[in-house]
């Protein structure tokens, strides 16, 4: 299993990849959508695995990992961040929902940002 520094390194390179996109002019921002929630779910990943929490195959897990690790039943919003992020990369994905370039950047700026310092400040 992937340690938080890989975890925290795979983060990071998710979100350098989403951030390479201008998101007033890209067409691919389904895309956009898609890295950001990985980034924010490797964040979240390396904060579980700074607390032990290293067995992790499936986004139920995941799920389940919010009302079972302490830190992360201590932030329920963070579940509720995730849960956007986690339901708009699939409707990018599956559904082929469009996004407005002002929708993403609401993504980014509030949902994969409070991800994101929740984990910096938890690592």
């Amino acid at each position: 299993m992937a340690t938080k520094e890989q975890h925290l390194k795979k983060a990071e390179h998710n979100e350098a990849f989403f951030n390479e996109f201008e998101i007033d002019a890209t067409p691919y921002l389904d895309w956009v959508v898609t890295g950001i929630f990985y980034s924010a779910i490797h964040y979240i990943r390396a904060v579980a695995a700074k607390h032990r929490f290293i067995n992790i195959s499936s986004y139920g897990e995941i799920d389940r990992m919010f009302s079972t690790v302490s830190i992360f039943k201590r932030n329920s919003d963070v579940y509720i961040d995730y849960r956007q992020l986690k339901d708009d990369s699939r409707a990018a994905r599956y559904e082929i929902t469009p996004f407005s370039a002002t929708e993403v950047i609401g993504l980014r700026d509030q949902e994969f940002k409070n991800i994101k310092s929740f984990a910096l400040t938890n690592l």
